[in-house]
């Protein structure tokens, strides 16, 4: 069936869930074979679809729902044998299938108009109010992942799963420690505290510019100022370190292996007596 809805099965058949039994999933596992292998087996199945998944259903175009004649909170529904797929145009056009709950608008929901400035009440049907009610961890986790992103990028094709995989774990440590502490507490703070927490135990701190580490008195007194090699490389080569004098000057790197002995300012030869 592919790979999205294989993966709905296996953990149905690990979990062993008994007939009767109610599963969810977002747009990236739904499709129609699934539910109706999830008819076969007497479990029921809701999620959304993603429009693409659509070719040749008779419903409603994402445009034509999202239309501004579309009054909010309409929606179209096809069905087909005990699966319905409904269309309904919330902020934007959403589609959704199940083989359980219909496509009855008999109840609404709060949603505020931004026309109106205020709360209204907007028709729901109601496998959309038992998909919002039950599913929560995968959109939660998705949500909050998108929302403190790493920005940090690679030309490395690892590097996007690697710094998934850091946000992911971040998420689930922050919802484990209100569980077991019982206290609600911004993700924002958690996040900070951890990054704190990690840097305190496996972070160094930067490195300063020599200049910034030499008192200014001692710098320019023009007493004791030698000339001398860097720090010996693992090669046994003096470092190459940038010409503080050229660098202010020119806003350039330019390379040299010769610092000062009493201020450890690295400059060139002709530099010394203006850096």
């Amino acid at each position: 069936m592919g790979q999205g809805p294989n993966v709905v099965l296996d953990l149905v058949d690990k979990a062993a869930l008994i007939p009767g039994s109610e599963v969810f999933f977002d747009n990236l596992f739904t499709s129609f074979p699934l539910l109706e292998e999830l008819s076969d087996r007497e479990l029921a199945g809701t999620g959304t679809v993603r429009q693409n998944r659509l070719f040749k259903i008779p419903l409603k175009t994402k445009k034509e729902l999202e239309s501004k004649t579309v009054p909010r909170g309409s929606s179209d529904a096809v069905y087909r044998d005990d699966v319905v797929c409904v269309g309904w145009k919330d902020n934007k056009a959403v589609y959704m299938a199940s083989n359980k709950y219909s496509a009855d608008t008999d109840k609404t929901c709060r949603r505020y108009s931004r026309v109106e400035r205020k709360e209204i009440q907007v028709p729901i049907p109601a496998m959309f109010r038992e998909y919002n009610s039950k599913m929560g961890g995968v959109d939660l986790l998705d949500s909050m992942v998108a929302v403190y992103r790493v920005q940090f990028r690679m030309k490395k094709w690892w590097w996007p799963f690697y710094a998934w995989s850091l946000s992911v774990s971040a998420v689930n440590a922050w919802r484990l420690r209100m569980r077991v502490t019982g206290k609600k507490e911004p993700y924002l703070n958690f996040l900070r505290e951890l990054v704190v927490g990690m840097l305190a135990q496996h972070g160094r701190p930067p490195k300063r510019r020599d200049s910034l580490q030499v008192d200014g008195q001692i710098r320019f007194d023009g007493r004791s100022h030698w000339p001398a090699n860097t720090d010996l490389d693992p090669a046994g080569k003096p470092r190459q370190k940038n010409c503080r004098q050229c660098y202010e000057a020119t806003k350039k790197e330019s390379k040299t292996t010769l610092q000062c002995t009493k201020c450890k300012v690295a400059l060139h030869v002709l530099c010394f007596e203006g850096g």
